[in-house]
């Protein structure tokens, strides 16, 4: 074991020197044996520090409490500084919605994130290796799932991911190292355990090498895997346009490209749990154009080859009563200001302006400020009387721009839009006696 893990933290330069290394500590056997392991080769691999890192997840009652104790009396007899962080993960579970599994892995990782050191290794082997590949396989993945657990992750290592268990096993016999075994590992409540117990030794029945060949097998694709993530990443830099993509840069790529590329922005824009179904939704908009809700409160929108994205705000429709015709009016998607004009002024506004004036006495009952729901229509001044969505389409407003779009209506229907200007019925004329003029002001 210490040779395989020796040489995987060389090839992927996981330590530098003067690391203070956290070290996940469960009190099982993986961890017990790499706590060991770099404790014994703290100088040789440069680490300043090693801290046992322990979560007590508030699950499994007094067998949690022993866990916690056998490690804490562990890192004593190693001089390694003892960090616990105590939980409860079933009440954290209940409020955010997670599952027991869910919950206690973001405990986990939140407290490792906070503990203070520069590297964080947990003990994940080449069995764990199968058990996620496996997993991955059934719910349905990608290439880089089928690659498993990653070596290095941000500040995270995995010294022991060649190391089969048998290995580490071995390493705890000739070093007379005692270990705790969690009980919910023996049991087939979790897919894991069910993939660990039934499915593994399956596979090992049908090649006894099963290990050697599998670890083969994923160092392969995660060549492959690399070199469509380099290639995507050239592509990906060179298509940014401020803050958007010009897809025109990887339009006669290779599909995997493509989906590698997609699957990059996704990321960067948040998007969570990226699928197969985000990705192709995005393509889909960048051939045809138009919008794609990729949850998260991301949209996507797509034109002329151009992608951006933005933060989809959860505006329901409002309707503001307009009553004082001189003011500023703040509404969920925008500000506008409201001035009145009389015919002794009117004079005064240039033609652009008059244009955009709303004659007050045809605006039929309330005058109301609001957003757009579906199947609004109305005639622009000299236009025929057409959807909002054709009128958008022959002027070609962003997609974005006309989920934004203010709009003043009365009981008649559409007096004005923020981009069509006044409504025919309402528009000005020689017997107008006073009129209304409504002026976007910004977000």
């Amino acid at each position: 074991m210490t040779e395989k893990a020796l040489k995987t933290i060389s090839a992927h330069n996981m330590f530098s020197a003067g690391d203070i290394v956290g070290v996940g500590i469960s009190g099982g056997a993986d961890s017990v044996a790499l706590l060991h392991f770099l404790v014994t080769n703290k100088e040789k691999l440069g680490i300043e520090k090693i801290v046992g890192i322990h979560v007590h997840h508030g699950i499994r009652g007094d067998e949690a409490d022993r866990d916690l104790e056998f490690s804490k009396a562990l890192c004593e007899r190693l001089c390694v500084d003892f960090k616990p962080c105590f939980a409860d993960v079933p009440a954290e579970a209940e409020k955010s919605g997670e599952s027991i599994e869910q919950c206690a892995r973001r405990i986990r990782y939140d407290f490792f994130s906070k503990s203070g050191c520069s590297k964080i290794a947990t003990a994940h082997n080449l069995n764990d290796n199968m058990e996620t590949v496996i997993f991955n396989l059934a719910r349905g993945t990608s290439l880089t799932g089928m690659c498993g657990i990653p070596y290095v992750r941000e500040f995270y290592v995995r010294p022991l991911l060649d190391c089969s268990r048998c290995e580490i096993e071995a390493y705890l016999n000739e070093n007379s190292l005692q270990f705790v075994t969690d009980s919910t590992n023996l049991c087939d409540d979790y897919t894991r355990n069910k993939i660990r117990h039934n499915i593994i030794p399956q596979l090992f029945e049908i090649n006894e090498s099963f290990d050697s060949t599998f670890s083969n097998c994923v160092s392969s694709l995660r060549l492959s895997d690399d070199f469509i993530l380099q290639e995507a990443v050239k592509l990906l830099e060179n298509s940014r346009q401020d803050n958007d993509y010009n897809c025109c840069v990887f339009e006669n790529s290779h599909q995997a490209l493509k989906n590698k590329i997609v699957s990059l922005i996704l990321k960067e824009q948040g998007v969570q749990n990226v699928s197969k179904k985000h990705i192709d939704a995005v393509l889909h908009i960048v051939e045809n154009g138009g919008t794609a809700n990729l949850g998260s409160n991301v949209m996507a929108y797509a034109e002329r080859g151009v992608l951006s994205f933005n933060v989809k705000e959860d505006v329901e429709h409002f309707e503001i009563q307009l009553e004082d015709f001189d003011e500023s009016v703040i509404t969920p998607i925008g500000t506008v200001k409201i001035e009145r004009f009389f015919r002794t002024n009117l004079q005064n506004l240039n033609k652009a302006d008059k244009n955009c004036l709303i004659d007050y006495d045809k605006i039929n009952g309330k005058l109301l400020l609001r957003n757009k729901i579906d199947g609004d229509s109305y005639q622009p001044i000299n236009r025929v009387n057409k959807k909002l969505k054709k009128l958008f389409n022959e002027e070609k407003i962003s997609v974005k721009k006309r989920s934004e779009m203010l709009i003043a209506s009365d009981r008649q229907g559409i007096v004005w839009t923020e981009y069509f200007g006044v409504a025919e019925r309402c528009k000005i004329n020689n017997n107008t006696q006073s009129c209304i003029k409504i002026s976007v002001m910004g977000e």
